[in-house]
């Protein structure tokens, strides 16, 4: 889910999803097809073109339809436009099928023969985007990843935008988020937690705290201001870029308008030696990557001044387990991660709470443009989904969990399908509490869902 509030105008580097409003293209490379720019013939593409993950959002321009493409990774610089007649060659470029191929049927159907040249040089020129799973997009993934890895410090990526980046008007909202927390717990009923209280595990929202903060941290009241001693905060997050990859490590300190919140180096150097070769592959997923980032903000304005580190851990989707028809224990990388994550805590000892950031459902056009406007029947059938997975986790069932989303195979895109499973596997808590269901609008009749939970 992206950070943005959907009433937002689009700003530069944003991932506009499918089915999002019409906007102007934004500045950067703009492709027209066919190519007006005949190149060398010196051949390098590869056989079988596959384009990468990528978000490609339909737009309005002066009456011309075009493609904005935004990349998740960050490593195409701007938002490349096309025309939308792009669309076809785009879509066969799933590393199936051949370049001789792709130009063998256009020049069929077309009956054009300069056809075959104008689809090697548009391919070619998705490939100088790095747009294609290539390696000229690998070559200059590795340079960023180079660049970025030595940096001690992640600086705050939504300042500004989806929270304040002055201090005290950040305290301010942080504040005001808590007070409506407050009244939640004391409308439900709920105990309040003590000044000390140390829960073993919390799921808290990743959803754009102009929307969701009062359910952020009504997750966080759990969490005692005045804890004894220094406290180990893991936080598994949702990593929205990564690509192939089942976790995303960092050691870096995360910089926030309130300051810097530490990360525990020496912990994360033990996960990642037990996790083997190039443990920090996917690193640069947290460059931009909001989850946890929203999750710091709240820590640090809970705790103050009290002594914490973070664990941060980025966790990739288990679509591809669902499409194996596998379940996550089957899965050789997660067994590896959950007996990592155990010894690491095992072995550094001392107070240490999990996070799970995570969103719940994703249904609607915004998320896919071939769902209709929610209407009752449908929020009612997405709540009785959300329902049934999180009275798996409230029991701290992980493989009740994953047997809830996969049964319906995922179909309403819950975001927060692996932090969640990982986070009981690794913690088994035992029963815990929901603190709240939220169901938020998207003004084009889509909805995401989140909740707060707690495992005392």
């Amino acid at each position: 889910m992206s950070p943005d509030d959907p009433k937002d105008p689009p700003r530069s580097g944003r991932i506009i999803l499918p089915g999002s409003e019409s906007v102007p293209p934004a500045e950067g490379p703009r492709i027209v097809i066919p190519p007006g720019v005949s190149l060398d013939e010196a051949d390098d593409l590869p056989e079988y073109p596959r384009l990468r993950p990528l978000m490609l959002a339909p737009v309005q321009d002066k009456g011309r339809e075009l493609l904005i493409v935004s990349d998740p990774l960050g490593v195409i610089p701007g938002q490349p436009v096309l025309g939308i007649e792009a669309l076809g060659i785009l879509q066969l470029l799933d590393g199936s099928v051949s370049v001789n191929d792709i130009t063998t049927a256009l020049m069929r159907e077309s009956r054009d023969i300069r056809i075959g040249k104008m689809v090697r040089d548009f391919i070619r020129q998705l490939d100088d985007l790095l747009m294609l799973d290539s390696p000229k997009f690998h070559a200059a993934w590795r340079e960023l990843l180079d660049a970025y890895h030595p940096l001690e410090v992640r600086p705050a990526a939504l300042e500004g935008h989806s929270y304040p980046a002055e201090r005290g008007e950040l305290e301010a909202f942080l504040d005001s988020n808590f007070a409506q927390a407050e009244q939640l717990r004391a409308a439900a009923g709920e105990p309040v937690a003590a000044a000390n209280a140390r829960p073993r595990a919390l799921l808290a929202p990743h959803l754009d705290p102009r929307r969701a903060g009062a359910t952020i941290a009504r997750a966080y009241l759990e969490l005692g201001p005045e804890q004894e001693g220094p406290l180990r905060v893991v936080v598994l997050g949702t990593g929205h870029a990564l690509q192939g990859d089942r976790f995303g490590l960092t050691r870096k300190h995360f910089q926030t308008p309130l300051g810097k919140l530490e990360c525990d180096t020496a912990f994360v150097d033990t996960l990642a030696a037990a996790l083997g070769e190039d443990p920090y592959h996917a690193e640069l997923a947290h460059r931009d990557e909001h989850s946890i980032e929203f999750q710091a903000l709240y820590l640090q304005r809970r705790l103050g001044p009290r002594p914490v580190k973070i664990v941060p851990i980025l966790c990739g989707g288990f679509s591809a387990l669902l499409d194996q028809g596998i379940t996550a224990r089957e899965d050789e990388q997660v067994e590896r991660f959950v007996a990592a994550l155990r010894d690491a805590e095992r072995k550094h000892g001392g107070a240490t709470v999990y996070v799970g950031a995570i969103d719940l459902s994703h249904v609607g056009p915004r998320f896919d443009p071939r769902e209709p406007k929610l209407d009752e029947r449908t929020r009612t059938e997405v709540g009785e989904k959300d329902h049934a997975a999180l009275a798996a986790a409230r029991q701290g069932d992980a493989e009740g969990w994953f047997q809830a989303v996969a049964g319906h195979d995922d179909s309403t895109h819950i975001c927060g399908f692996a932090p969640t499973y990982l986070l009981l596997r690794v913690c088994e808590p035992g029963p815990g509490r929901l603190l709240r269901y939220q169901q938020s609008d998207e003004p084009d009749g889509s909805m995401v869902s989140t909740a707060a939970m707690v495992w005392p």
